[in-house]
């Protein structure tokens, strides 16, 4: 085995073993998972953005333009990553979370991705406290994706780092 195959095995143990060790049993703490991993679904972050775009004033337009962009960049991104590197979710369940059918593929982690351009895109128009929550958020909406058996750990940085960069694009994009 060269090198390269050897360190990509070990590098594959390891997100193996962390993500295990990150998931938690049915109880308060895969509830509150579940919780939090819903926050992140794009259907809820569609509608926020479209009635924030819709009805709300100046500020609250930029808004809801940035949470449109991060849910389209996003999920454009995404389902392409996924076609390409294939990556099957570690677990058979689910979580309960998704049928089979639906989405099969776990790298990159849509849900990071998402989130990660939210922060990215809505960081300028946030005081500095909102930032701090909202990073906290897609952080916790990362690691809940893992809790709950549906990602590797991988999956979501690699999410989270996407995320950020679509973001930075994004907002370059629409910004001048």
């Amino acid at each position: 085995m060269g090198a390269i195959a050897d360190l990509r095995s070990r590098l594959v143990a390891l997100d193996h073993r962390l993500t295990v060790r990150l998931r938690v049993p049915p109880g308060p703490w895969h509830l509150l998972a579940l919780l939090i991993a819903h926050s992140g679904d794009s259907p809820l972050w569609l509608v926020a953005g479209g009635t924030a775009y819709l009805w709300g004033g100046p500020p609250l337009k930029d808004l809801g333009v940035g949470v449109l962009i991060a849910n389209i960049v996003g999920a454009i991104a995404t389902g392409f990553l996924k076609l390409i590197f294939r990556r099957r979710r570690p677990g058979p369940s689910f979580a309960g979370l998704y049928h089979d059918q639906l989405d099969r593929m776990s790298f990159p982690s849509g849900h990071a991705t998402r989130v990660g351009c939210m922060v990215t895109l809505l960081a300028p128009l946030l005081p500095e406290w909102a930032t701090a929550t909202l990073a906290a958020w897609a952080v916790a909406v990362a690691w809940a994706r893992v809790a709950l058996g549906v990602h590797y750990l991988s999956d979501v940085l690699a999410g989270l780092i996407l995320g950020t960069a679509l973001g930075g694009l994004s907002r370059a994009a629409f910004t001048g």
